[in-house]
């Protein structure tokens, strides 16, 4: 927002008298002040529906202002001016936008690998993007800048979920581990980070130690209903399938009983 500020000044001084109502169009000192504090670390933890509409609608507009600026400027507006455009567009889910801003921020800035919170940033939109072996490289370069950064949570738990699909184990349990002792907020509840853990077990094959994590979950008290269900049916399905688990009928029997309660 202060950023934003500093090029609005720089245009107003060499801006035309016969302004139309597009080019005047500005931010609002409230409207800055609740900006300020918006970037990429909101992501997962702020709602842009029911209640959180003004906060959509405030974004919109501060895109709509940064994109205008930057367009009447032909692009020579301050780097870290594209790195909050950045961070809006993330927040409102549009992806494309998000990375083309980003982009150009890390081909203005030459030390953009110590700003720890754009790295975050692109990380995400890597994230969604599927684009793991990038995502993996910025989420882990965030680490090395600031290991005490404040989303540091959902950086393990994203890379554990991408070394999983990627079949390097090992790191994966490592970083669903670092988030489960990780005390701070984070877009998964404990139970979920520990249903990921059992099923990277099933994954591996390692179905005794599934099993175990999986019946242990089912201790967990006010275990939400859809977790519950979602074990209750890997257990059901392991059951079914596995030849360690005990002879067949027993092992069908413990299946039908635990699909059963699944739809329950």
């Amino acid at each position: 927002a202060a950023v934003f500020g500093d090029e609005e000044k720089k245009m107003a001084a060499g801006k035309a008298s016969g302004e139309t109502k597009e080019s005047s169009l500005s931010l609002t000192t409230e409207e800055k002040e609740a900006l300020s504090g918006m970037d990429c670390r909101l992501f997962g933890f702020v709602s842009l529906h029911e209640d959180g509409a003004r906060t959509k609608t405030l974004l919109g507009k501060a895109v709509r202002c940064y994109e205008s600026l930057i367009l009447k400027a032909e692009g020579k507006v301050e780097s870290e001016f594209f790195c909050q455009l950045g961070h809006f567009n993330l927040l409102l889910e549009d992806y494309p936008k998000a990375l083309s801003a980003y982009q150009r921020y890390y081909s203005l800035q030459s030390d953009y690998w110590q700003n720890a919170t754009f790295l975050y940033g692109l990380g995400l939109v890597y994230f969604y993007y599927n684009a793991f072996h990038w995502a993996i490289k910025a989420f882990r370069e965030v680490l090395y800048v600031d290991p005490s950064f404040c989303r540091a949570k959902e950086i393990h738990l994203r890379l554990g979920l991408m070394f999983k699909v990627n079949t390097d184990y090992v790191s994966s349990l490592k970083h669903f581990q670092l988030a489960l002792i990780d005390s701070n907020p984070c877009t998964l509840s404990s139970v979920e980070i520990q249903f990921h853990i059992a099923h990277l077990y099933e994954t591996q094959r390692n179905y005794h130690s599934a099993k175990e994590a999986y019946e242990q979950l089912l201790q967990t008290e006010n275990l939400p209903a859809q977790v519950k269900a979602t074990v209750l049916q890997q257990l059901g399905w392991m059951h079914h399938n596995v030849d360690l688990l005990g002879d067949k009928a027993t092992k069908e029997s413990y299946a039908i009983q635990y699909l059963q309660r699944s739809l329950e």
